[in-house]
This record gives structure tokens, sequence and C-alpha cells, in this order.
């Protein structure tokens, strides 16, 4: 008994540091979220940044965090244009983009952050996106209104009901109560089926995203092969959103919304 006594004491000793940490960073980051959003109001966009740019690295980075970081971001590189400088020239609208985006990968529903991205893009050379069919994009703006464990939720409730409605047809001996337990219960299985399959592709866009944004003052160089002294077939701009197809080196080989491929030095992209 006392050896127990003993080792559950050296287990809450070995634990304790750990709870500790993490309480004290938690702290810590609802003090810089109150910050934050103190210095934005004051229009400190600067001090704003370093507020929501610590809560991410304290790891509790959500929707409201990225949205609010972006929108620094992008008022930081107004000011500064204001103040006499370059517009962006410190890569705040990159910064914005890469935030925005992350911002919707949190919650794909926030229609705030899709906004401020649209407006955003505006100040790229972001090139258009392949046309993709009108079931696709359906599907896409269907799936989009709500996040992964939302789906995932509203499909289990959607069961849960389901197998109500079918207990009822079921145990009910009242025709009317049989016929309405039926047709709920099908609905309810269109419902979940539906339901199920947002949340199976919503979840699988999230797990192989392999989307970044380019992340540099200005613009940079993407060439037609890992090599500095091959062709350079385009220049995009800070904040312009491509996939990464592989990484060589410290290259990365990328694909742009056009279709077109090409290699750019891996420092020069942040993945979202």
């Amino acid at each position: 008994m006392k050896r127990l006594y003993i080792i559950g004491m050296m287990i809450v000793a070995l634990l304790l540091p750990t709870v500790t940490q993490a309480a004290d960073a938690k702290t810590t980051s609802e003090v810089c979220w109150r910050e934050g959003i103190s210095s934005y109001e004051a229009k400190n966009y600067s001090e704003a940044v370093k507020c929501f740019e610590q809560i991410v690295e304290l790891g509790y980075g959500s929707a409201d965090v990225y949205y609010n970081l972006a929108n620094s971001y992008f008022k930081l590189g107004e000011t500064l244009y204001k103040e006499g400088g370059r517009k962006f020239s410190g890569g705040e609208l990159g910064r914005a983009v890469l935030n925005y985006h992350r911002a919707l990968r949190e919650n794909p529903a926030m229609e705030d952050a899709r906004y401020n991205l649209e407006l955003a893009v505006d100040y790229t050379n972001d090139t258009e996106p392949l046309p993709t069919s009108f079931i696709e994009t359906l599907w896409r703006g269907a799936r989009d209104v709500a996040s992964s464990n939302s789906w995932a939720v509203g499909s289990l409730v959607m069961l849960g009901l389901m197998l109500g409605m079918v207990i009822l047809y079921l145990l009910s001996s009242n025709i009317m109560m049989r016929k309405v337990g039926f047709f709920v219960a099908l609905l309810l299985f269109v419902g979940f089926i539906f339901t199920a399959a947002f949340a199976l592709s919503s979840r699988r866009v999230f797990v192989d995203d392999n989307r970044a944004v380019v992340v540099c003052n200005d613009t940079t160089p993407v060439h037609a092969s890992p090599e500095s002294e091959s062709k350079i077939i385009r220049q995009p701009s800070q904040g312009v959103t491509l996939r990464v197809l592989r990484e060589y080196g410290e290259w990365s080989e990328i694909l742009f919304a056009d279709g077109e491929k090409g290699w750019i030095r891996t420092s020069k992209i942040e993945e979202i």
C-alpha cells in the first residue's frame, strides 16, 4: 500500500509541471487576446500582430485568432503606406492572406474571413482558377457551410432521430403514427447520408490540404526547374495561393490555380 502511495505521488510530481505550464499558457493566451483586441481598437496594429502571433505560438490558434491576426497584418500594411512607406512592403499582405485561409480552415462558415480574403486577394497578381462544373461548385458551397466536426455532429443527430422514428414505426399501433414514423425516418436517412458525406469530404480536404501562400515582401521568381539558373516562368506576388506538389532540397514544386507548374524556394512560401 505504501509503495502504491509513493508511486502515485511520483506520478503527480511528474505531471504537475505539465499541468501548471498548460494553465500558465492558457492564462497568457487570454491576456494576449485582450491586449491584442485593445491594441487593434487603438490602431496599434504592430502590437496587435505580436499579441495574436503569441497566442498562435502558445498553441491556442483558432478561427477568431487567425481572423484578427489577418486583419492586423492587413491594417499594418495599410498604415505603413499612409505613413510614407510602400504598401505591404514588409510582406503584410501575404501574412494577411495566409491567416484568412487559416481562419477559414478552422471555420469554413466564417463569412467575414471569406469576404476579407477576397478583398486582400485583389491586391495580389493571383490567377483565375480553372473552371469547375456546376455540380462540384454546388457541392463545395454546401460542404463549406459548416466545419467537418459540425457535419459529424449533425449526422449523429440525424441518425439518432432516424432510429427514434424507426422505433415509432415498429411499435406504434396507430396507422397514422406508423406512416409518420416511416416517412420521417426516410427523410432523416437521406439527411444522414448527406451530412455524413459532407463530414467525410470536409475532413479529407482538411487532412489533404497542401495549399501554401507566397510570403515574400514583394514578388519572387518561379523557375522551370529546381535551379536558380533555370528559366523564370512567373513572378507571383505576396499573397498568391498555390498547391505544393513535392519538395526537393530547398525547392518546392508548386501548382498555380490556372494549372501552371513551377519550382519555388520553400522559404518563400508557408503552408496554410
